[in-house]
C-alpha cells in the first residue's frame, strides 16, 4: 500500500478564522502557512472581537479558552443603536444568559 501524500494547508487571512484554523492543523500536526498581509496579527485597528456560545465552545475545544477568557472583559448587556446613537430597543441581558448557559 502506497504511503499517504503529505500536503501543506495555505491560511490566507491572520483574523479569528485563520488563527483558529492554524491551531487546529498544528494541534493535529498538519503543515500549514499562514498568509497576512499586515506587519503583525493583532493591530491595534480600533475593533473589537465578540465571542458568542458557539465560539467559545470551539475555542475550549480547540484549548485555548481559559487563556482568553481570563483576559478579557465579558459584556453583561448589548444594545443596538441607529448611527446618530439613539437606542433601536431596549438593552439585552442576552449575554448573561448566553454564560449561564
Amino acid at each position: 500500500m502506497a504511503e499517504p501524500r503529505r500536503f501543506e494547508v495555505v491560511i490566507v487571512g491572520g483574523g479569528i478564522a485563520g488563527l483558529s484554523l492554524a491551531n487546529a492543523l498544528q494541534a493535529a500536526d498538519i503543515s500549514y502557512v499562514l498568509l497576512e498581509a499586515r506587519s503583525e496579527i493583532a493591530p491595534q485597528v480600533g475593533a473589537s472581537i465578540g465571542i458568542f456560545a458557539n465560539g467559545a465552545r470551539i475555542l475550549d475545544q480547540l484549548g485555548c479558552w481559559d487563556s482568553i477568557e481570563r483576559q478579557t472583559i465579558p459584556l453583561t448587556t448589548f444594545g443596538e443603536h441607529f448611527a446618530n446613537g439613539e437606542p433601536i430597543g431596549a438593552r439585552s441581558d442576552g449575554p448573561q444568559l448566553i454564560k449561564a448557559r
